[in-house]
């Protein structure tokens, strides 16, 4: 197995779904999967493996999703981890995923070739997401599940800061958005500091969909509201 790639540790009750994970990845050549398991315990022993990416069902039956993925975190901090979902409607149960720090949703419908292209996107340290996941979670922080934006807050952003916001809708990292803006990660990650703040959000993913959902994007601002719901 060629070195250097990023490895993966596969959590699923179902196997054929494990395998099927694991197949596609694996002939890919862009991945190393290194394990795989169907249990909360299974899946803890093998974070002796060092491994760069997990990804666990959310909806899983026979294990305590959430209780594995804050077990995860708090092992191995750097560990990026995706959540597999079996329907855009189990929004609630991901945005607490979302406040444990999960980086990323992909539901279990996804396509072999997209499967590949968000995997990539999140071992490079961006965020993995759904388009139709996407949309639900944005409808679920408009709907108050978490404090909403509206357009007061947007006054009180820089044009830098918009800049910044673009970036992280686009599911960039903090090296990617200084190299789009000719600044300093540093920069970066103070300026999104500033903006989790100023918005009221706890996490970057949340930001990142309230973002994307209002239209934030690197070909341009978004437009001045203009009595809009946020």
């Amino acid at each position: 197995m060629e070195k250097g790639l990023p490895s993966v540790v596969l959590v699923d009750e179902y196997p054929l779904f494990r395998m099927a994970m694991a197949d596609v990845l694996t002939r890919d050549s862009r991945f190393k999967v290194v394990g795989e398991a169907d249990s909360k315990e299974s899946a803890l022993a093998l974070l002796s493996l060092d491994p760069d990416l997990y990804v666990i069902s959310l909806d899983a039956e026979s294990y305590d999703a959430l209780s594995l993925l804050q077990e995860v975190k708090a092992h191995h901090k750097d560990v990026r981890v995706i959540m597999i979902l079996s329907s855009p409607e189990q929004s609630g149960l991901l945005m607490r995923a979302i406040r444990l720090r999960a980086n990323g949703y992909l539901l279990r419908t996804i396509s072999p070739a997209e499967f590949l292209e968000q995997m990539e996107m999140a071992a490079r340290g961006g965020m993995a997401a759904s388009e139709q996941v996407t949309s639900a979670l944005a409808a679920r922080l408009r709907g108050g599940q978490v404090t909403t934006v509206d357009e007061r807050y947007f006054h009180f952003l820089t044009d830098r800061e918009q800049d910044v916001l673009c970036c992280v809708a686009s599911g960039l990292t903090n090296p990617e958005a200084a190299e789009e803006l000719g600044i300093a990660p540093s920069t970066i990650k103070v300026h999104v500091k500033h903006l989790l703040k100023k918005l009221n959000f706890n996490t970057r993913l949340e930001m990142a969909v309230w973002a994307s959902e209002c239209g934030f994007r690197l070909q341009g601002r978004m437009p001045k509201p203009s009595g809009q719901e946020f």
